[in-house]
């Protein structure tokens, strides 16, 4: 298993995917360090927030979000897929390996490259952020607290976007087949929902809470805010906020009366999206993530190849 594992971390680690994990930190960095740039610089705290939730957006999006579930994808889809197509799974079989040891040899090397691509990628943004950026050292110092926040979450993400990714490429016989469901849930988890929420936002916002069961972008926007909650949470002043609940829909923004409306920093109020309780959230993609696994196990032990 030793062996599999060392050849599947590196094919994890393989030059597209550095390439990947570090154009994207860099990217993100170079953004947020450019943002940081005012004229008026406001007070600390309102700053600092802004800072911060311009860094969250941009991890959830862009690191663990498009970057981790492409790579995770990618490997994943072939760890079995992959092999079975090329004829070189019935190679391995042949030797003195078990199945269910060659396909956990795949999946923790896959972890684990995974897990070391997050932290270069984050490590990037981070530098990219500080050298254009201009901030003191309390601020940079209040950005980088969330670090490991950010890896907790993309742990989840690679959990869960991996256990599906290996169910599908044990099922499938070709890796293509396996990639395109794993594109769609993508999709489905970055860019629909966001088109879903504009429409019926534009219509009224009548079902907007009915549509956060299904919006697997809420989903994954819940359990980030809950990592992220461990070492301060996401706050701002309504306005603020307005980024994240419009892209993530973790937050519920109300209009107020007009009598009470001058006492706020806007006309609404924001509170936090509760419509599924994010402890409902962990849980049932916590028993998916175990399913996939178990299920992907089961399928392997019986594979004709």
């Amino acid at each position: 298993m030793g062996v599999i594992l060392k050849r599947t971390l590196q094919r994890t680690l393989g030059l597209s995917a550095v390439i990947i994990s570090l154009a994207a930190g860099l990217l993100g960095g170079l953004v947020l360090g450019r943002s940081s740039i005012v004229d008026n610089v406001p007070a600390f705290s309102n700053y600092l927030n802004s800072r911060l939730i311009e860094q969250h957006t941009a991890v959830f999006f862009l690191i663990c979000g498009a970057m981790l579930m492409v790579i995770v994808s990618a490997v994943g889809t072939g760890l079995i897929a992959g092999e079975v197509h090329e004829g070189t799974f019935r190679i391995l079989v042949s030797k003195p390996n078990s199945r269910m040891s060659i396909l956990l040899g795949k999946v923790l090397g896959m972890l684990i490259g995974a897990l070391i691509l997050m932290v270069m990628s984050l490590s990037a943004m981070y530098v990219m952020n500080y050298l254009c950026g201009n901030y003191d050292g309390n601020i940079f110092k209040a950005l980088l607290s969330y670090f490991p926040a950010y890896l907790i979450y993309g742990l989840m993400v690679t959990l869960f976007f991996s256990s599906l990714s290996v169910l599908l490429s044990c099922v499938a016989k070709k890796r293509v087949i396996a990639l395109l469901p794993m594109l769609l849930v993508m999709i489905v988890v970055l860019v629909l929902p966001l088109v879903v929420r504009l429409v019926l936002s534009l219509r009224g916002g009548a079902g907007l809470d009915k549509v956060s069961f299904l919006d697997l972008n809420y989903h994954f926007g819940s359990m980030f805010r809950w990592c992220t909650d461990f070492f301060g949470g996401i706050k701002g002043t309504s306005a603020q906020l307005e980024l994240p609940a419009i892209l993530m829909n973790i937050f519920k923004q109300t209009a107020v009366d007009p009598d009470i409306a001058h006492t706020m920093d806007s006309g609404v109020l924001t509170t936090v999206n509760n419509t599924i309780p994010t402890a409902v959230l962990l849980a049932v993609y916590g028993a998916l993530t175990v399913i996939n696994y178990a299920a992907g196990f089961a399928i392997i032990r019986r594979k004709d190849v």
